[in-house]
């Protein structure tokens, strides 16, 4: 029997930027960890989306291929450190999946891994003053 059979988690997404492959943990991810790659490329808007539907609008800042040695996963170009347990948290994946993905069941040899980072747009949160405008414009309107 499904979860789905009352129509419960049949869902759809609104229009808008692309989704990324994957959800994400929580919508304030600034990792993720693509185990297939993506076809996302760098400095586009995208969306990053999470199991329950809600979706955050975010500009997909670097895209870094992985390379598996006996270290484990490193940055194929260049000498970045990135921070793995941030990237297994905000990806939904347990740190020791990561850490020995080619080991991993599901490990595909032909595909190759990314890591996503993430930059939020600055939201401006209303001011006292602007939302006393609002609200003298609202009763102004009536």
């Amino acid at each position: 029997m499904s979860c789905c059979s009352g129509g419960y988690c049949q869902f759809k997404f609104p229009e808008g930027p692309p989704l990324v492959d994957n959800p994400v943990t929580s919508l304030n991810a600034n990792y993720q960890f693509l185990p297939y790659g993506t076809l996302l490329e760098q400095g586009e808007v995208i969306r990053i989306w999470k199991e329950s539907g809600e979706t955050e609008t975010v500009v997909l800042e670097e895209k870094i291929p992985l390379v598996f040695d006996v270290n484990g996963p490193q940055a194929r170009y260049g000498n970045q450190v990135l921070p793995w347990q941030l990237i297994a948290l905000d990806s939904g994946f347990a740190y020791d999946d990561i850490m020995s993905w080619p080991e991993h069941p599901l490990f595909n040899p032909q595909a190759t891994p990314v890591v996503l980072r993430y930059r939020h747009p600055i939201k401006l949160k209303p001011s006292l003053k602007m939302r006393w405008l609002k609200l003298l414009y609202r009763i102004r309107n009536l």
